[in-house]
């Protein structure tokens, strides 16, 4: 699916024609293409209007280290857009992609003139923080099995396959674990019947005995 600016949380109440007076430049990409390389500045609001986004940085031993996989609609750095830094991560196309670039000056101008895009920059950026906290808090006093069960009860809400778009070891760049102890704890709630692993995604057969585990609510 295909999305629009108006779809991007931070832009969702801004008037049409604010937005049509935008100049945003869009752009189609494959699977592998670099949309932005860590350390480059900032100076443009990339937002991924579709497909999927592998967001990872290099660690000093050269080794990738997968942060985050992303999925549109979302906009990309906007903290170091805002304080005219560089780009956190090198971000990579998973899938094909369509981005959309609006220039630095229009979205300081848009924050600064528009309530409504300040104050829901300001949401998103504290959830944004206290989700980053959260995974700070879980990986220092929870164990990777009750993360990992987290993770897939979260993410199996509506049913059918839970996709690992970044594979085990995205999944656990997510929670904070290696691939080794994210497989682990995948095969043993395989064992226990929770879980089916199949290439590329879990399907969950026993969501409840799961958030028994991750000690989460489910309706």
């Amino acid at each position: 699916m295909t999305y629009t600016l108006a779809d991007l949380p931070m832009f969702a109440d801004l008037d049409m024609a604010v937005l049509r007076g935008l100049t945003a430049r869009r752009r189609s990409y494959p699977a592998g293409q670099v949309l932005c390389t860590e350390g480059d500045p900032a100076d443009q609001l990339i937002v991924l209007l579709d497909g999927r986004v592998k967001a990872a940085r290099v660690s000093a031993e050269g080794r990738e280290v997968v942060l985050a996989v992303e999925a549109a609609p979302v906009a990309f750095d906007k903290t170091a857009l805002l304080v005219d830094g560089p780009h956190r991560a090198t971000r990579t196309a998973m899938t094909p992609v369509e981005v959309a670039y609006l220039p630095r000056p229009a979205v300081l101008e848009l924050v600064a003139t528009e309530p409504s895009v300040a104050a829901r920059l300001l949401r998103t950026l504290a959830a944004t923080v206290r989700d980053l906290d959260e995974r700070l808090i879980d990986a220092a006093v929870r164990d990777v099995p009750s993360r990992v069960a987290t993770w897939l009860v979260r993410r199996c809400a509506t049913g059918g396959p839970v996709p690992l778009y970044g594979g085990q070891a995205g999944l656990g760049a997510e929670i904070g674990a290696t691939r080794v102890s994210v497989n682990r704890a995948l095969r043993g709630f395989e064992r226990r019947g929770m879980i089916e692993i199949r290439a590329g995604e879990v399907t969950v057969l026993d969501r409840r005995a799961l958030a028994r585990l991750a000690a989460v609510a489910v309706g």
